[in-house]
């Protein structure tokens, strides 16, 4: 699970340097950033839903597992997660 919250997280993150490079917003290679930028992206109409939340779940998942060697809290199922990152994925392949 530890390599899967992981590559999900910057799967996600990638996406939305991606959408939001093209729409003029800053992500100063910040995490928190990155996740207001998707939130920003869906307020804007790029994204139909807003993905801000799911990036800052992830991210605190990430920070558990790898700094606390805690078990990470994740608001649904990895499956439900993992299909959430790849619509975001597949917007910003798209929109390439």
């Amino acid at each position: 699970m530890n390599d899967a919250v992981n590559a999900l997280f910057y799967a996600g993150e990638a996406a939305v340097v991606a959408l939001a490079a093209q729409h003029g917003i800053d992500t100063r290679k910040h995490h928190g950033l990155k996740a207001d930028a998707a939130t920003e992206l869906h307020n804007k109409g790029v994204l139909s839903e807003d993905y801000g939340s799911v990036l800052r779940m992830l991210n605190q998942a990430r920070k558990d597992i790898w700094y606390e060697g805690e078990e990470p809290e994740l608001d649904g199922s990895l499956e439900d997660i993992l299909a959430e990152v790849e619509e975001l994925v597949e917007v910003a392949e798209a929109s390439e």
